[in-house]
């Protein structure tokens, strides 16, 4: 064989691998692409949300009563609250007062059984407007590619602490990302949480030097440079980062950018050194004195502003404006009367003699002499200052962050601590402080949205709950997190923000609480679960050599009916959708929230969510809105129906009236409602787009 027959050969083969590999490729992709499913939903609320008819049922509940004493020690409010286990050992449980005494005790759905949620939620009539936040337990892009449809254009504030991609912190992301890997990771992410700020909304990163120039070029990138707002300096670590050469890094960054030219910083509460300073006038407004004359700056001198070069009488501490006129050929003012019995002329003039301006011109300043005091220092120097009113809102914030406040280890790890009584259940959390003053610059006002998709332990979430106890307002929240300490740190710390305020060794310093609350909380599959889903129609092809042909109707055609890629069939009992799922290193299979996903596609606001029952047939039906629209969603097992099944089925609807007033209705697999359209296909559709 020649050698062009050779290279002619090796081309072959090449293009045949390279052929194989690209199928793989976009199979891979697809996966990962794909709307993840919901695989549970459980919420959290505190007890004034519950009705009374309830509390019987709650105080029965073992993994309720132990969960209260776990997080709250309920058990040292009154030392007889727990009784004497009875004969078979268990412990009398609490009475029915006690939780009218209580309202701010967390209950989780999760420790009760479906139909004890399904009747408690039945009673909301706008569930997710009564929902103050939402924890996901998933990887970022899949929970961010999900929930893109319902929040779009919803988020005020995007607040995120991503890895810093170094060795010392310890986040369940790689931190030993290559630059351009470690970009490739937030581009992706970025762009689609874009999506679901508002025109005005504001998106904070946290990050430190390893990728603060890469971090700052990839915002500037996708925001646009005339968008970036401004970046903070951050004193997290007063004490510094130890290294082995080098300095000790004391600092982070804030970086804030808008998403349009209408997004505006928030201001900050002033200091205390600022309000003592501070004096109040007799309409109650706030002042501080200012020099009336320029301190500096190339503006600030005679020669560069001659009209602000002009005399003032000062008499005890009353100032006047004389009688002058500007003389436009030697560009100076001149006196058209001189000092009154008593009076001192007092020219701009510093004590080493040099000629500065005044800090307003003459037309200006006549406006403003009621504003203005005159006083001798101790060097016999006449001052002249006038009053500067400080904004109601705060002051705008400055680059240096420098309070003891954002202390991390102070205020996040010590904190943290105190609430969870495990200095290692999390490392490296953030201040509290800090992160509620991020979300002020952020201007997340009283009944706006902040998202936090390296959610960690939950101090934005903790941040947003602390800003409304302290002005009784609606900030809502939603967060994302992957690693393990979903269950072990984030959700106890949110239930715990709520309950109290203030924590010692993991106990709350009072069992007094401001807060009325309500959160959801979901996890989501995986790509890996997604993956441990795929299912071949004909299995004996999985040991075939085949072509690419054969290779790319196998992945995309004979997969269709995969559990992971939605398989419609099994949507006749769509509450026994099961998924194989990996947990604490075993697979099992797993009933999946298929109208939670269903909804999260459609981008539905629930307002209701009832459980009915037709005799033995259940019934789940949402209703809410997309956009203007008022849709409602049922979802009914329809398993081995026939015509007369079907026929009752409507009569069912009817009777309970439960398409009345909605612009569109969806029926899982078939029904013969009038204009009722399939959930079937279109739950498929937006799997994929």
């Amino acid at each position: 064989m020649g050698w062009i027959e050779s290279a002619k050969l090796v081309h072959s083969i090449a293009t045949k691998i390279i052929d194989f590999l690209s199928h793989i490729q976009e199979f891979q992709k697809r996966l990962w692409l794909k709307k993840k499913f919901v695989l549970s939903t459980d919420y959290c609320l505190t007890l004034d949300r519950v009705p009374e008819e309830f509390y019987p049922e709650i105080i029965a509940n073992t993994p309720q009563l132990e969960e209260w004493k776990d997080l709250f020690a309920i058990h040292e409010i009154d030392a007889n609250l727990f009784n004497p286990p009875d004969k078979e050992g268990r412990e009398v449980a609490i009475s029915v007062d006690f939780l009218k005494e209580n309202p701010n005790l967390i209950l989780d759905t999760g420790n009760f059984d479906f139909e004890f949620k399904d009747r408690l939620l039945a009673h909301f009539d706008d569930l997710d407007n009564e929902t103050d936040g939402l924890l996901i337990h998933g990887e970022n892009f899949q929970a961010l590619n999900l929930l893109a449809e319902k929040y779009q254009e919803s988020i005020k504030a995007i607040y995120i602490d991503p890895p810093y991609n170094t060795d010392a912190s310890a986040i369940l992301y790689k931190n030993n990302y290559k630059d351009s890997s470690w970009m490739s990771l937030m581009a992706d992410r970025i762009s689609v949480s874009q999506g679901m700020l508002t025109e005005n909304g504001i998106f904070c990163a946290a990050i430190d030097d390893v990728e603060a120039a890469n971090l700052r070029q990839l915002l500037q990138k996708l925001f646009g440079k005339e968008n970036e707002l401004g970046t903070a300096t951050v004193c997290s670590n007063p004490a510094g980062r130890q290294r082995p050469t080098g300095f000790a890094p004391a600092h982070e960054y804030a970086m804030f950018f808008g998403l349009t030219g209408s997004a505006k910083v928030g201001r900050l509460e002033r200091t205390k050194e600022q309000l003592e300073n501070a004096k109040i006038d007799e309409q109650d407004r706030l002042f501080t004195w200012k020099g009336l004359r320029s301190g500096g700056g190339p503006n600030a001198f005679r020669t560069a502003r001659p009209r602000l070069f002009y005399p003032l009488f000062v008499k005890d501490e009353r100032i006047r404006i004389p009688r002058m006129e500007w003389n436009n050929q030697s560009r100076q003012w001149n006196l058209l009367e001189s000092p009154g019995l008593d009076e001192t002329k007092v020219l701009p003039v510093k004590p080493d003699g040099e000629e500065m301006t005044w800090g307003y011109g003459v037309e200006t300043l006549s406006e403003k002499l009621s504003e203005t005091i005159a006083r001798t220092d101790r060097h016999g120097n006449i001052r002249i200052a006038i009053k500067r009113y400080l904004n109601e809102e705060g002051m705008l914030p400055k680059t240096w962050w420098g309070k003891t406040e954002y202390s991390s280890t102070q205020y996040g790890t010590i904190f943290l601590t105190n609430m969870l009584g495990d200095s290692l259940a999390f490392m490296f959390p953030k201040s509290i402080h800090l992160v509620e003053d991020c979300l002020t610059v952020s201007s997340l006002d009283k009944n706006d949205t902040v998202l936090d998709y390296f959610g960690g332990s939950g101090t934005t979430a903790h941040a947003a709950i602390n800003l409304n106890r302290e002005d009784e307002g609606n900030r809502k929240y939603i967060i994302v997190e992957v690693g393990h300490h979903f269950d072990t740190v984030l959700k106890p710390r949110i239930k715990k923000a709520v309950y109290a305020e203030k924590w010692k060794d993991a106990k709350p310093v009072s069992h007094e609480s401001r807060l009325s609350h309500m959160f959801k909380y979901q996890r989501i599959e995986s790509y890996e679960d997604a993956l441990n889903n795929i299912e071949f129609n004909e299995p004996e092809h999985q040991n075939l050599l085949m072509d690419e042909h054969q290779l790319n109707y196998i992945l995309e055609s004979d997969t269709k009916e995969s559990p992971t890629f939605l398989n419609i069939s099994e949507l006749k009992n769509p509450f026994s959708y099961q998924l194989k799922i990996v947990k604490d290193m075993q697979t099992q299979k797993q009933d999946i929230d298929l109208p939670e996903t269903f909804n999260y596609l459609l981008g539905l606001s629930v307002q209701t969510r009832q459980c009915l029952k037709d005799d033995d047939r259940p019934y789940l039906v949402y209703k809410g809105t997309v956009g203007q629209k008022t849709f409602v969603i049922i979802w009914r097992k329809t398993v081995g129906w026939e015509q007369q099944d079907f026929e009752r089925d409507y009569s069912f609807i009817q009777e309970n009236k439960l398409t009345d007033d909605a612009n569109e209705v969806y029926i899982n697999t078939d029904s013969i409602v009038p204009d009722a359209k399939p959930i079937d296909p279109l739950f498929k559709k937006l799997m994929f787009e």
